[in-house]
């Protein structure tokens, strides 16, 4: 079994890169990438663990690289890249994810009250992802509970997905001016050796319809692959997904989307009902070059 799609506290996920290898080995995981949103720091913890006592399996170099399209946010993760050189990109650094932390953050303090939300004043923090500071100071105030239902919203995350990211929401947030294409992001994903691979084209994105604006990227002959297996990808849309690979000659991968809320269920898909199988990803070990993996 594999899980290529895994958020640690190095983004917006809630474990630590020891508590994920330590999951991936109860659970006896073949592969394992750690893809947490444009940033690589993860393999920068790795590096201070034994790795091979915590977990017997391989660890495909990773990430999730965001752009934007037609007002959009959407994902294109990069796997088997060259990491000494890909760290160093200005799309993965330290100092664009603070301009882009300090942005959302400031923000959401602007634009919740157009939604009813009540809060108080925040500081920057830069030790916290910005949604999950704003949230958490929703949550101090009873009166939001009521919106919190009906916009569902359970966690940060969602929030993010279904204001922030939202085109028609009134919070949306544009951040075109510090973000990548879907040709700049794909381009810089080859630049450093790495593959590319299209995030979750069902279920996420809020586009009112998912399968035309796929065909719209493939059509550019530029992506290595298609997530085909997703926390909110249902069967049917797998099966749509691993026939578009098989027509157009590419590489199927799937991850849970860990990020350790209640909702995400570790190394599974369809809403945690579905092991994710080591098969599916046949095509892609071979792309990978030695340097992609870790073992």
């Amino acid at each position: 079994m594999i899980d290529l799609h895994i958020h640690t506290t190095c983004s917006d996920g809630v474990k630590t890169v020891e508590e994920i290898l330590k999951m991936a080995e109860e659970k006896k995981l073949d592969y394992i990438a750690f893809t947490d949103h444009d940033r690589v720091t993860a393999y920068e913890e790795l590096k201070k663990l034994n790795k091979k006592a915590l977990f017997s399996g391989k660890i495909i170099y990773g990430c999730e690289v965001k752009f934007m399209h037609k007002k959009n946010q959407f994902e294109v993760l990069c796997y088997g890249y060259d990491y000494e050189k890909f760290k160093d990109s200005y799309w993965v650094s330290t100092e664009l994810a603070e301009r882009r932390k300090q942005e959302i953050l400031d923000h959401c303090l602007k634009n919740a009250k157009k939604l009813g939300f009540v809060y108080g004043s925040l500081e920057y923090d830069p030790g916290y992802k910005p949604e999950r500071m704003f949230f958490a100071e929703l949550e101090k105030h009873e009166e939001n509970k009521e919106l919190f239902k009906k916009y569902q919203i359970k966690h940060s995350g969602e929030m993010y997905r279904k204001l922030l990211a939202k085109p028609t929401s009134p919070m949306f947030y544009d951040g075109t001016s510090n973000c990548l294409d879907f040709d700049g992001a794909v381009d810089l994903i080859h630049e450093y050796g790495g593959i590319a691979i299209l995030a979750h084209p069902f279920g996420v994105y809020d586009v009112e319809n998912p399968k035309e604006v796929l065909e719209e990227f493939l059509s550019k002959n530029k992506l290595d692959g298609i997530e085909c297996c997703h926390t909110d990808i249902k069967p049917e849309e797998s099966e749509y997904l691993l026939d578009l690979c098989k027509k157009h000659n590419l590489i199927s991968t799937g991850g849970s989307d860990y990020h350790g809320y209640e909702t995400h269920v570790f190394a599974t898909w369809n809403k945690g009902t579905k092991d994710i199988p080591t098969s599916l990803i046949e095509k892609l070990i071979p792309r990978l070059n030695k340097n992609g993996v870790i073992d």
